[in-house]
């Protein structure tokens, strides 16, 4: 597929980050700084939009899934191959919160999200990518404050973005290589799932659904591997528009900056050959683009193991 810059809506690089596999786009709104992941070298880093440049970087033991904020602007929560990590930005210390019930180092945690009650959900996915089974077997966890951990489903190929509805009654969920969005009723006091059912079908489409985003308005962000795009879907789960991307493999997009009114997509080049590296020469860069809309602020993990989230 070729770019045709003539269709940008906006889009340029915000930072050349070089990446293997970047993910996990996070905006920290009380410093108004960036977080991604680089999955495959095992980094963390951050990005200072007002001053253009990085301004930080941490090594982690195992392969990153997901980062979210938490309570404490000086830590994030790392999903880190079976591990649930408090990551200290200051020293880059990490201390494990929790371990999931997976078969590491054959599965791995990949994608998650913070919900309004500071627990964190995240999903796994098998690590190997020359297994025969690789695209089966993933499972969704529900990680509480005081490290109790629940599996909620295993019905995915493989779990990926996740947000919820602005009411919070809907949860949304890609499956990447079942090429659908799924949603599910959601019981925020209970942290339970129930009505599982096609909120969007990306099959008649581009590319597979990765990382997603949910905007001030419930429309949901999706970005596409392999697809050369961006989906906007409508919360009744009608396609808004494709937003070109002039990388072959966008992985997942959040909202950023004073307003929030940005987007950023991170991208990779994971098993990129020399082809592709000609057809889209910045992959491995940050990207944004004008939204259109609003953000909502992320929510933050409880480091409080009394923080009266219910079990």
């Amino acid at each position: 597929m070729k770019f045709d810059s003539a269709e940008t809506d906006g889009v340029k690089v915000l930072f050349q980050a070089n990446a293997t596999l970047a993910e996990g786009p996070l905006w920290d709104n009380r410093l108004e700084l960036l977080y991604w992941l680089d999955i495959r070298r095992r980094r963390v880093s951050r990005f200072d939009p007002r001053k253009g440049c990085q301004t930080g970087v941490w090594i982690l033991p195992n392969r990153p899934g997901c980062i979210a904020l938490t309570s404490d602007p000086d830590k994030l929560v790392v999903a880190a191959g079976a591990d649930i990590l408090i990551l200290n930005l200051l020293d880059g210390t990490t201390s494990t919160r929790a371990t999931l019930p997976i078969d590491a180092p054959t599965f791995r945690a990949n994608d998650g999200c913070v919900d309004a009650q500071a627990r964190l959900w995240v999903g796994t996915m098998i690590d190997d990518i020359n297994a025969p089974e690789q695209f089966s077997g993933g499972r969704l966890f529900r990680v509480d404050p005081d490290g109790h951990i629940e599996m909620v489903d295993c019905e995915f190929e493989l779990p990926n973005g996740i947000g919820w509805s602005r009411d919070g009654a809907i949860m949304y969920i890609n499956d990447t290589t079942a090429r659908m969005t799924y949603c599910f009723d959601f019981d925020a006091h209970n942290g339970a799932l129930s009505n599982q059912r096609v909120f969007y079908d990306h099959s008649h489409g581009a590319g597979f659904p990765d990382g997603l985003s949910v905007d001030a308005d419930g429309c949901i962000w999706s970005a596409q591997w392999d697809g050369w795009n961006i989906r906007k879907i409508l919360p009744d789960g009608h396609l808004v528009k494709e937003f070109p991307m002039p990388v072959r493999r966008p992985s997942s997009a959040t909202f950023f900056g004073p307003d929030m009114d940005q987007i950023v997509i991170t991208s990779a080049t994971v098993d990129f050959t020399t082809a592709d590296f000609l057809a889209s020469p910045d992959a491995g860069s940050l990207f944004s683009m004008p939204a259109g809309s609003n953000g909502v602020v992320e929510n933050q993990f409880s480091l409080s193991a009394d923080s009266g989230v219910k079990p």
